[in-house]
């Protein structure tokens, strides 16, 4: 199983840090590990860089897409696609949170066609990728076939 998080990145460090994701990786990770006591300081430095997710624009879209699937529930911000493979996306203000067991889930494509400049990390996996590049990648893997 694992757990991405999931952040929009404003345009400005987006353009800066596409070329470079490892680096974006290291500021959100610095974020990820700070301390109770320095959270006002981290929060602030949260917003430099990143973009707060309107909640109820994206749940009533991931809702929309996925409603007509027998293996889709929905509880409040709780997304959950059960079928073969477990998929549960939470919508938070500051992160979007996935826990999958699948490679490639589908709540990923869903959230790529309707946001941009978005960012995904697994911290404990040491796995960080744009999620843009992460289709591109899929795209021309299935074209290859």
């Amino acid at each position: 199983m694992r757990t991405y998080y999931i952040f929009k990145i404003n345009k400005y460090f987006a353009y800066i840090y596409k070329k470079w994701p490892y680096k974006m990786y290291k500021i959100i990770e610095e974020l990820y590990y700070t301390k109770d006591y320095d959270m006002l300081i981290s929060y602030k430095y949260y917003k430099k860089f990143a973009v707060e997710f309107n909640k109820l624009a994206i749940n009533e879209y991931i809702y929309n897409l996925n409603k007509k699937n027998n293996n889709y529930r929905r509880d409040n911000n709780v997304h959950i696609i059960n079928n073969d493979k477990y998929n549960k996306l939470t919508i938070n203000t500051t992160c979007i949170m996935l826990k999958t067991d699948d490679v490639y889930s589908v709540f990923l494509n869903d959230l790529n066609e309707y946001l941009d400049n978005i960012f995904v990390c697994d911290f404990k996996n040491n796995d960080y990728f744009w999620l843009e590049s992460l289709n591109k990648d899929r795209q021309n893997n299935l074209s290859l076939v």
